[in-house]
């Protein structure tokens, strides 16, 4: 699949998630014209719910496209305290209970992204800040995670600054921050470079 023609579904809880892969989705050079995204409405209640409310009517809506080689879909949300596979068998219940047929793990144009904690534990890890962990919430009003919170607030760490830190992988990142090593992966079943 040619990232030149790429057109993506996206479903995600927040805007910084919003951020974060749009501008990965600029660096893959598909455009805003190609992207189709849905995120929560800021300060309506919590962003993973919305995520798990929508996400069977995104699986039909990526299902009844991919005839399209082209569409390609990705799945944004926070581990949160579940981590990957807990959210990963929420997100495969969900379709069971939809009476529609389980997601191929083989397809290439499906990807699911756990950030773990949360997406501001990558945005802090690809900015540079040592150390981070997958335990630690980064938010403001967490007394660990005060700091990081405070330089995304700030903007001295930021979805560009990330991105633009995105390639290559940092040496220990797969130990570090597996949560961010496994989202390449995934990613890659996209044809792009993750």
């Amino acid at each position: 699949m040619s990232s030149q023609r790429l057109r993506l579904l996206i479903l995600c809880e927040d805007r910084l998630q919003q951020e974060f892969i749009e501008r990965l989705a600029d660096r893959w050079a598909v455009g805003p014209r190609q992207r189709t995204v849905l995120t929560a409405p800021a300060a309506q209640g919590s962003g993973a719910k919305f995520v798990l409310d929508n996400y069977v009517d995104f699986v039909r809506r990526w299902r009844s496209l991919r005839h399209d080689g082209n569409v390609g879909a990705i799945v944004i949300i926070d581990g949160d305290e579940k981590g990957i596979l807990r959210r990963r068998q929420e997100f495969a219940a969900l379709i069971h209970a939809a009476g529609e047929s389980a997601l191929d793990a083989d397809d290439p144009r499906f990807a699911i992204v756990i950030p773990c904690w949360h997406i501001e534990t990558w945005i802090a890890w690809l900015c540079g800040h040592r150390p981070v962990d997958e335990r630690t919430c980064y938010k403001p009003g967490d007394p660990h995670g005060a700091a990081v919170a405070h330089k995304i607030k700030s903007r001295d760490y930021s979805t560009r600054l990330a991105v633009k830190s995105w390639t290559p992988p940092v040496t220990d990142e797969a130990s570090q921050v597996p949560s961010l090593a496994s989202a390449r992966q995934e990613l890659r079943r996209l044809g792009v470079i993750a």
